[in-house]
């Protein structure tokens, strides 16, 4: 078990939270373009967070 695989996880979750208040302002503004704009955010995020995680989980499990 290597500890820099779950260090890697602290700015993930700092991240997390940052890009979330930042999608959830897009998203509740009147604008179609905005909208769009946080739910892209809202994709990547999910599919960042998918893919960082699974990396460390491989590498714990390693």
């Amino acid at each position: 078990m290597k500890p820099q695989y779950l260090l890697l996880l602290i700015p993930l979750l700092i991240v997390d939270i940052l890009t979330f208040t930042e999608v959830a302002s897009l998203v509740r503004q009147p604008s179609d373009m905005a909208v769009a704009t946080g739910l892209f955010l809202l994709v990547v995020l999910i599919a960042a967070n998918f893919f960082v995680i699974r990396y460390a989980i491989s590498k714990l499990n390693a």
